[in-house]
């Protein structure tokens, strides 16, 4: 899966967290979302994106797949309008 993210109306950083305006809904981020958005300036795969969050937030709790969890984190930005998905890469 390839994202890249969608400059927000407005945000607002604080203490690694982000608030951002998608249209008229204000979304709270998680350092780790935030850190997503932050990598996602330009097209990047599911795989870079995992490896990246590990190296800078750990490995997810439990015995989670790394990049399993990385691709359940942009399925919700996807969904929140903040990351595009490029259908047509691998």
């Amino acid at each position: 899966m390839m994202v890249r993210a969608v400059p927000p109306t407005d945000r607002i950083d604080h203490e690694g967290e982000a608030v951002v305006l998608v249209g008229a809904q204000v979304v709270r981020l998680s350092a780790l979302a935030t850190t997503v958005l932050d990598l996602a300036v330009t097209w990047r795969g599911d795989g870079e994106l995992a490896a990246r969050l590990v190296a800078a937030h750990g490995p997810p709790p439990g015995d989670a797949d790394p990049q399993s969890a990385t691709r359940a984190v942009l399925e919700q930005l996807v969904a929140h309008g903040l990351l595009e998905r490029d259908e047509t890469a691998p």
